[in-house]
C-alpha cells in the first residue's frame, strides 16, 4: 500500500467577509453591539460617531450607502484635522471592592495554621472549590499532586477547613456538607438528624418518611418534623458569597410602545448606539493626486470596511424592527388583554419578512423585548401549536384552531399551584383536566412540560 496526494476539485459553500460581519453583528445583543463598534472604531481610523446626526428616525440602507457614495464624491475641502483637550476629566472616586469567599478561606487559614506545607495543601484545597463551595478533587489526587507522602495530612488539613464559615464549605457531596452543618451548629435531637443524614438521605429526598420511620422505629410524624430541620440547611454553602453576575441587568433591543391616537408602535432600541460615519479628512485624502498607490490601497480597504460595518448595524436595526412587527401583529391578542400566546414557530417568521429562518434565529438570539406587558425574552414568544378540538374553548382563544405550548405550560403552572398539597395532581389528572378543556395533550408530553417547569411529580408534593 502508497500514500498518495491527489488533486480533486469540489463544491461548497463560502461565506464572503461581508457576510460573516454581517451574521456576527446580527447575533449581537445592545450591550454587545456598543462594545462592537467601539472595537471596530479604534481598529478603523475611518470611522467616527456623527454627533450632529438625530435618532429620531433609522435610515435604510439605501440611504446610508447613497449618503456614503455622495460624500465620497462631492467631499468639501480638506480642513484641519481635529483636536481635542483633556479638560474634562472624570472625578476620583473610591473604588469598592469585595472579598471573594476564596480570601475570607485563606484568612481563617493563616490565622490556624503556620506550617508552610499546610498552608500550601490548603490553599491549594481552596483553590479547587467549585461554584458551590464543594471540593472536586480526593486527598489522595491532592497529597500526589504537590508530592506530600502522607495523605492523613491532606485529610487533616482539609477537616480543618471544613470547619471554616460557611459551615458546610469544602465537602466531597451533600451527605457530607449536611453533616458539618449538623455538627458545626447547635441542634435539638442532633444524634437523630445525623443518623437520617447518614443513613437515609436517599430515601429522604424522595420524601420516603414511611420507610425511614419504619427503620428507625418512629412515628411519621416525628420524621417530618426531623426532615423539615434538615431541610432548612444550605446545600450550597457559596451560595451567599459568590458575587451577583451583572448579567441582571436586561437592556431590550426592540421596544413596543402603546401610542393612544396610532395604536402600538414598534422602535429599535438605539440606547448608548451612536450614529456613525466616514470620516471626511480621509475621504478628502483620496482626492489628492500625490497621494500614494500603498496608502490610497490602505484608506480604501478600510473604506469599504467601514461601509460594511455600518450597514450591517442598520440591517440588523431593519430585520429586529421587522421582526418585531410581525411578533405584535401575531401576538397582538396577548399585548392588548393579556390573552393567550398563538402559536409561532421561525418559519412563520421568515416566511412573512422574506428572510431565511437561519436569520430569524440569529437575530432573536440572546435579545430581549420591552413591551406594555413587561420585559420578555423574545423567544418567548415563539412555541409550537397544539391541536384544539373545534368549537371548543381554547379552540375559541386561539386563531386556526392551535393552542400555544406556553400557554398549556402555564396552565399547567397555575393547577399546580392552586393544587391541595394533601392531594397533589398527578400527571394523569392534569391529562384529563385537558382533555376536558378539549386540548389534545398525551400524558407524556404533560410530564414534559411539569419538568421543564422544574415542577416535581405528584408524590414527592405531597405534604
Amino acid at each position: 500500500m502508497s500514500t498518495q496526494l491527489l488533486p480533486r476539485q469540489i463544491q461548497k459553500p463560502i461565506l464572503a467577509p461581508v457576510m460573516q460581519q454581517s451574521i456576527e453583528v446580527l447575533l449581537l445583543n445592545l450591550t454587545e453591539l456598543n462594545l462592537a463598534i467601539e472595537q471596530e472604531m479604534q481598529n478603523n481610523p475611518l470611522l467616527e460617531i456623527n454627533e450632529e446626526a438625530t435618532l429620531s428616525r433609522e435610515r435604510s440602507l439605501e440611504e446610508i450607502t447613497a449618503s456614503v457614495n455622495e460624500l465620497l464624491r462631492h467631499a468639501p475641502s480638506p480642513g484641519h484635522a481635529q483636536h481635542f483637550t483633556d479638560d474634562d476629566i472624570l472625578e476620583e472616586r473610591p473604588v469598592k471592592t469585595e472579598s471573594s469567599l476564596e480570601d475570607i478561606l485563606l484568612r481563617q487559614l493563616r490565622v490556624e495554621l503556620n506550617d508552610p506545607l499546610d498552608i500550601r495543601i490548603g490553599e491549594y484545597l481552596i483553590g479547587n472549590l467549585d461554584e458551590d463551595g464543594y471540593l472536586k478533587t480526593t486527598c489522595a489526587e491532592v497529597s500526589f499532586l504537590l508530592g506530600v507522602q502522607d495523605a492523613g495530612r491532606v485529610e487533616k488539613v482539609l477537616s480543618l477547613i471544613q470547619g471554616f464559615e460557611p459551615a458546610g464549605i469544602a465537602s466531597r457531596d451533600l451527605r457530607e456538607c449536611l453533616l458539618t452543618q449538623i455538627r458545626s451548629g447547635v441542634h435539638p435531637r442532633k444524634e437523630l438528624l445525623v443518623r437520617i443524614i447518614a443513613e437515609h438521605l436517599e430515601d429522604l429526598g424522595h420524601k420516603r418518611f414511611q420507610q425511614i420511620a419504619r427503620k428507625m422505629a418512629m412515628p411519621v410524624e416525628e420524621i417530618k418534623k426531623l426532615a423539615g430541620m434538615i431541610a432548612a440547611l444550605e446545600p450550597k454553602p457559596a451560595r451567599n458569597y459568590r458575587p451577583v453576575r451583572s448579567s441582571i441587568y436586561i437592556y431590550p433591543d426592540v421596544v413596543i410602545r402603546e401610542d393612544k391616537e396610532n395604536g402600538y408602535r414598534v422602535e429599535v432600541s438605539r440606547e448608548g448606539v451612536p450614529q456613525l460615519r466616514i470620516n471626511a479628512y480621509y475621504r478628502n485624502l483620496l482626492k489628492r493626486a500625490d497621494l500614494n498607490d500603498r496608502d490610497r490601497e490602505f484608506i480604501l480597504e478600510k473604506f469599504r470596511n467601514a461601509v460594511n460595518f455600518i450597514k450591517s448595524v442598520e440591517q440588523r436595526g431593519q430585520t429586529m424592527r421587522r421582526i418585531a412587527g410581525y411578533l405584535l401583529e401575531r401576538q397582538k391578542a396577548f399585548f392588548e388583554e393579556g390573552g393567550p400566546l398563538v402559536p409561532m414557530i421561525l418559519k412563520d417568521v421568515a416566511q412573512a419578512i422574506g428572510r431565511n429562518e437561519s436569520t430569524v434565529s440569529r437575530a432573536i438570539h440572546n435579545k430581549f423585548i420591552d413591551t406594555p406587558r413587561g420585559i420578555f425574552s423574545i423567544k418567548f414568544f415563539f412555541s409550537q401549536g397544539i391541536p384544539a378540538t373545534a368549537g371548543s374553548d381554547a379552540a375559541s382563544a386561539a386563531p386556526h384552531g392551535f393552542v400555544a405550548s406556553r400557554s398549556v405550560k402555564d396552565e399547567i403552572h397555575n393547577l399546580i399551584t392552586s393544587e391541595d398539597k394533601r392531594s397533589p395532581l398527578s400527571d394523569q389528572d392534569i391529562h384529563l383536566y385537558l382533555m376536558r378543556r378539549d386540548m389534545q395533550i398525551a400524558r407524556r408530553t404533560i410530564s414534559k412540560y411539569r419538568q421543564a417547569l422544574r415542577i416535581l411529580p405528584s408524590n414527592l408534593r405531597k405534604v
